[in-house]
C-alpha cells in the first residue's frame, strides 16, 4: 500500500476541485436524463428542485424551518479501459446537509434559534444519519451494475480528528492500472493552500493519471462515522454525527458511484436519494427527516467515433477512381453521344474517334472544298466539250 500512495500522491494536494483526464464528461439533457423528482415522502414538493446547468446536475430540498439538503452531480465516461466489452461510468456526487435558523425552542422562549443536525447526544435521542445518499438498480434487467468495490468510500471509516480536515477522492480505469484511492490531510493549511502531509483511509487497486478523475475538499465537523452498503444494485452512504458540539454546522461529503455496463448500452438508475435528519429544537423527540429523490434517470455514451472511421469516411480516393473508369466524352454539353473508345478501336474498317471531331468541327469548310471541286470539274467539262468540237 505505501508505494501505492507514493505514486498516486506524488505531487502536493492542492486547493478544493475537480478535475479529470482522459474521460468525457457527459452532457446534461443529452447523455443524461431523469423523469421525476420527489421530496424523501415520494411526493411533490414546492421546495423541491432538480435540473441542469451545463453538463451538471443541481438537486436540493428545504422545508419552514430553513433546513436544507442539497447536491451537485457530474457524470463521465471513460473512453478507454481494461477490454472487458464494458463501458465504465462515474458518478461524482457533492452533497451537504444545512440546518436552518429559524427552529423554536424553549431554551429562546419558543422565539426562533438555530437548528441543529442529528447527533447521537443527550439532547437527541437514537440514531440517525445526518447525510445520506442511496443509488438504486435494477440488477435482474442484466443490463449494467454499480462496481462497489471502486466506489468511494467503499467501505465503513470514522472520523475522530478535530479542527479542519481535507480529503482526496481519486478513481480512474486506464489501460495498465483501475482502482480508487481515498486519502486525508491532518495538517492545517499554509499561505499557498496547500497540504503538506496526506495519509491513506482507503485504497483499492491503482489509479492511473492518464484516466482519472479526483476531486478534493475539506470538511470542517468531526467525530462522525460513515457507513457504506454496496451490492450490484445499490450504493448507500450514512453519516452518523456523534457529538453535538458543532451540530450547527453543514456536513458535506463526497461520494464517487462507478458503474459497469455492457460497451455502447445504456445504465437506468432507478432512484437516486438524498436526506438528512435535523433537530428542529422543540420537545418532540423524533428527528425531522428532509430529502429528496430523483426517479428513472437513464445514462448513455456520448457520441464518440474512432479517428479510423473519420478517415474512411473523408476519404474520396476510391470516388475518384470510380469516376475516371466512367465514360466521358467532351461533347456532353452538346447532347452529342459518342461510343467508348475501347469498343470502337475493335473494328479496323471504323473510323476511329480522333477522326470524328475535325469533320464535325469543320463542317463549313468541307461544303466550300466540295463546291469548289464541282465548280472546277464543271469548268473542265466544258473545255472538253469545246476542244472536241
Amino acid at each position: 500500500m505505501i508505494w501505492l500512495l507514493s505514486m498516486a500522491f506524488a505531487s502536493q494536494l492542492t486547493v478544493p476541485e475537480t478535475s479529470y483526464v482522459g474521460a468525457t464528461i457527459l452532457e446534461g439533457d443529452v447523455d443524461v436524463t431523469f423523469e421525476h423528482v420527489y421530496n424523501i415522502n415520494y411526493e411533490l414538493g414546492t421546495q423541491t428542485y432538480a435540473f441542469f446547468e451545463g453538463n451538471t446536475l443541481y438537486v436540493g430540498n428545504s422545508d419552514e424551518y430553513g433546513n436544507s439538503v442539497d447536491g451537485i452531480i457530474e457524470f463521465f465516461w471513460f473512453q478507454s479501459s481494461i477490454d472487458r466489452g464494458s463501458d465504465f461510468y462515474v458518478a461524482v456526487v457533492k452533497t451537504r446537509a444545512t440546518p436552518g435558523r429559524d427552529c423554536p425552542g424553549w431554551q429562546s422562549l419558543w422565539l426562533s434559534r438555530e437548528c441543529e443536525l442529528w447527533a447521537d447526544d443527550l439532547q437527541d435521542f437514537g440514531e440517525h444519519p445526518v447525510l445520506s445518499v442511496e443509488a438504486i438498480t435494477d440488477a435482474n434487467r442484466e443490463a449494467g451494475a454499480f462496481r462497489w468495490d471502486w466506489a468511494v468510500p467503499f467501505e465503513n471509516y470514522g472520523i475522530d480528528a478535530y479542527g479542519q480536515i481535507t480529503f482526496s477522492n481519486q478513481y480512474g480505469i486506464g489501460l495498465n492500472a483501475e482502482g480508487a484511492v481515498m486519502a486525508h490531510g491532518e495538517i492545517p493549511l499554509d499561505e499557498s493552500g496547500n497540504v503538506q502531509a496526506a495519509g491513506n483511509v482507503q485504497t483499492k487497486g491503482f489509479v492511473n493519471s492518464d484516466y482519472m478523475v479526483q476531486t478534493q475538499y475539506e470538511v470542517t465537523l468531526y467525530e462522525w462515522d460513515v457507513y457504506v452498503n454496496g451490492r450490484a444494485d445499490l450504493m448507500a452512504w450514512d453519516t452518523y454525527l456523534n457529538l453535538g458540539v458543532r451540530a450547527d454546522q453543514s456536513a458535506y461529503h463526497e461520494y464517487f458511484i462507478s458503474i459497469q455496463v455492457e460497451q455502447g448500452e445504456n445504465f437506468i438508475l432507478d432512484e437516486l436519494n438524498f436526506s438528512s435528519h435535523f433537530d428542529i429544537g422543540n420537545l418532540n423527540p423524533f428527528a425531522s427527516e428532509l430529502g429528496l429523490s430523483i426517479q428513472d434517470m437513464e445514462i448513455s455514451p456520448p457520441f464518440w467515433e474512432p479517428e479510423s472511421s473519420e478517415e474512411t469516411e473523408w476519404s474520396y480516393d476510391d470516388e475518384e477512381e470510380g469516376q475516371i473508369e466512367l465514360p466521358t466524352t467532351e461533347d456532353n454539353d452538346t447532347g452529342l453521344y459518342q461510343e467508348p473508345e475501347d469498343d470502337i478501336a475493335e473494328s479496323d474498317d471504323l473510323p476511329t474517334l480522333r477522326e470524328k471531331p475535325e469533320v464535325i468541327s469543320s463542317g463549313c469548310s468541307t461544303s466550300n472544298g466540295w463546291l469548289g471541286a464541282w465548280f472546277l470539274s464543271s469548268i473542265l467539262a466544258l473545255l472538253r466539250i469545246r476542244r472536241d468540237t
